[in-house]
């Protein structure tokens, strides 16, 4: 390995215009070292990311940051449709989104990015539909961390539906302080929006939009319920048993409500 200041006179050489083999005579290098330094073939390692402290596991983690609204959101999404797996080094998340609302998972796909800004946000090629028999229809989100079950304690063996689901303490603050963007999340992923009609044969027959949202977890649902009652959202909630949990929302001034800060999917 030659010293600094060999390789700053050859350099200075070559921005003279000599040649490799006059450089190399002069300064008594080989040739083929004055050529890698005029046309150096490495690329210098990118810097390594600034690891931080995970602050509740206290272990070393890729830097991650999100607003209590985006956090709100995105517990919503993972409550509505999502998963947590464990890999062999890390965990992934995966959201499960209906593909004809491309803007509505452009949003949650920026929404990932914010939160994970040194992941990679995947698409995930879904598999085919038990019951439609097409892969086209939906779409999967997901990123890799260590600390997932950091940031979702609720995640644990099993389906969501069938294991007790609670927010902690911290969760709860955050969800007090941004209630809408949970609503937003669990609507995204579990709910949908409809225009319902009267009867046609009634005298003045009419139509107006409504919200609803299904899941198997009464937990969920409640977290959802409760939510909307923060707002001055009034709720109906059906089901139960055997059946899925259903929570509809078609008053006029709650639907307002819901189309201001939830929007339509698209």
């Amino acid at each position: 390995m030659h010293p600094p200041h060999v390789r700053a006179a050859a350099l200075a050489l070559v921005d003279q215009g000599l040649n490799d083999c006059e450089i190399s005579r002069r300064l008594g290098i080989p040739r083929g070292t004055v050529r890698d330094w005029r046309r150096p073939t490495y690329v210098p390692r990118e810097p390594a990311i600034p690891r931080k402290t995970c602050p509740r596991c206290w272990l070393s983690a890729k830097p991650m940051k999100a607003t209590p609204e985006d956090y709100s959101e995105l517990l919503g999404l993972y409550l509505g449709d999502g998963s947590i797996s464990e890999g062999a080094r890390a965990q992934r998340l995966r959201l499960y989104l209906d593909a004809r609302y491309p803007a509505m998972n452009g949003d949650i796909r920026n929404l990932l990015q914010r939160c994970f800004p040194h992941n990679r946000v995947a698409d995930t090629k879904p598999s085919r539909s038990s019951w439609s028999g097409r892969s086209d229809s939906w779409l999967v989100l997901s990123v890799y961390s260590t600390h997932l079950e950091c940031l979702f304690p609720q995640h644990g063996p099993g389906k969501k539906h069938e294991r007790s689901i609670s927010l902690e303490a911290w969760q709860a603050k955050i969800v007090e302080a941004a209630p809408w963007p949970l609503i937003r999340g669990l609507i995204r992923t579990d709910g949908c929006h409809f225009i319902n009609r009267t009867d046609i044969h009634r005298p003045k027959p009419y139509e107006y939009l409504s919200y609803d949202f299904s899941n198997l977890s009464k937990d969920i649902v409640d977290l959802l319920v409760e939510a909307c009652d923060k707002v001055g959202v009034f709720t109906r909630v059906t089901g139960g048993g055997v059946r899925r949990w259903s929570v509809r929302i078609n008053r006029r001034d709650s639907v307002a409500l819901m189309l201001e800060h939830v929007g339509l999917k698209k």
